[in-house]
């Protein structure tokens, strides 16, 4: 049995490679050159047996999916040229420091057939996993710049926070604070649901934020401006590891009253709320 491996770090999320790794089961044309055939034979609780066609090759394997151990291993049931396994898998670097970058590998473990499936391990297969590997490691990275890049609407701004939900809902509420806002009301949106309507949701609070001092100066302005207060602040997991905060933007709300009055204040109010983002984000 030849054992051969190739492994690099990757600058991105555990939760982002993991996606990948999945990604690459159920789309095998997507990452794998010459694979022209994919098709699942069986559903299991934790994986699949499936059957691809690859450069002519069919080959039936069976792919079990280890999350705690952020391993994919895929067993060949039946290959011509070989048996054996391979491993997908994904670990920090450091436990310590929840910014390492990620330590991605893939060994193959198999045993050639005959004299010419020997020939291929020795020829071409270190090349060929190395090339994979850094492809993923490409695509990790890449997705990981767009997830820190902000996020936008026509009436709202926010970013992803790099913490689990359990974490980054309390650290909202710090750094609203530290700007002056204090939080009127907070609704579980999830719990709500589930209450309600007997329906499954995402982790998902919205934040009743309100700045005292500049909500007095927006009512000395116009009277009416309750009907649009207080700002909303939306905090809802975007995966284990992710959070995504969404803040109603006070200059495009503002502008509905058409007061050019307000024009000045919801600049300063959405500032504060950027500063609140900013900090955020720096994890």
């Amino acid at each position: 049995m030849r054992k051969i491996s190739f492994s690099c770090e990757v600058h991105a999320a555990l939760d982002t490679v993991w996606t990948l790794l999945v990604d690459k089961v159920e789309q095998p044309h997507s990452y794998l050159p010459g694979v022209t055939h994919a098709r699942v034979l069986q559903q299991y609780g934790n994986g699949l047996l499936r059957e691809i066609k690859a450069e002519g090759v069919v080959i039936k394997e069976k792919v079990v999916l280890d999350k705690p151990r952020g391993e994919v291993q895929y067993f060949l049931i039946d290959h011509p040229l070989f048996s054996g396994r391979v491993i997908n898998r994904v670990v920090p670097s450091s436990v310590q420091s929840p910014v390492a970058p990620m330590v991605l590998t893939i060994e193959v473990d198999w045993v050639p057939k005959d004299d010419e499936a020997e020939r291929m391990i020795r020829r071409d297969l270190p090349e060929q996993i190395q090339r994979e590997v850094m492809s993923l490691k490409e695509r990790a990275e890449t997705l990981e710049k767009q997830e820190a890049m902000p996020l936008a609407t026509p009436y709202a701004f926010g970013a992803t926070v790099m913490l689990p939900f359990a974490e980054a809902l309390p650290r909202v509420h710090q750094e609203l604070q530290k700007e002056g806002f204090g939080v009127l009301f907070e609704i579980d949106v999830r719990q709500k649901f589930k209450e309600k309507l007997d329906k499954e949701f995402r982790n998902y609070h919205i934040l009743g934020a309100c700045n005292p001092g500049l909500a007095y100066q927006a009512f000395g302005v116009e009277l009416d401006i309750g009907t649009l207060l207080p700002c909303n602040v939306a905090v809802y997991s975007a995966s284990e590891t992710r959070t995504v905060v969404m803040m109603m933007d006070p200059v495009a709300g503002l502008a509905l009253v058409g007061n050019p009055q307000l024009t000045e204040l919801s600049h300063t109010v959405q500032d504060s709320l950027k500063r609140v983002l900013s900090a955020l984000q720096q994890v």
